[in-house]
């Protein structure tokens, strides 16, 4: 499972949204911009600089503002708790955890915005 969470987002440069169809950051952007939403908070933390605790408190206090936002939607509502299977103590492996849950909201962004763009 973390290895199809990981690979639906790498880095988050791009999303994956089937197969080898990848959607840029850029265009999941055009559909309708929301100041304050998962995507645009997951762009911040990208572009921040923070490391160690620092930046895993950030990753922490993400996860809790998308996870409310996906809250209804159980299918990335599972995906995400099925990163949070593996957490264990050590800060590297929180990071991972972290980094997996965030990859889930990323494609869930994608996936809105491809919805939003096509239709249902």
């Amino acid at each position: 499972m973390i290895a199809l969470v990981t690979g639906i987002a790498p880095g988050f440069a791009g999303e994956q949204i089937a197969g080898d169809t990848h959607v840029r950051r850029s265009a999941a952007s055009q559909a309708t911009p929301i100041e304050d939403d998962c995507e645009t908070r997951i762009r911040k933390l990208d572009a921040s600089n923070a490391e160690g605790q620092e930046r895993l408190d950030e990753k922490t206090a993400l996860i809790d503002f998308c996870a409310n936002q996906y809250k209804h939607d159980k299918a990335i509502v599972r995906l995400v708790e099925e990163c949070a299977k593996y957490e264990e103590q050590p800060v590297v492996k929180q990071q991972f955890v972290a980094e997996c849950q965030l990859a889930a909201f990323g494609y869930a962004n994608a996936l809105h915005t491809l919805k939003a763009e096509y239709g249902k």
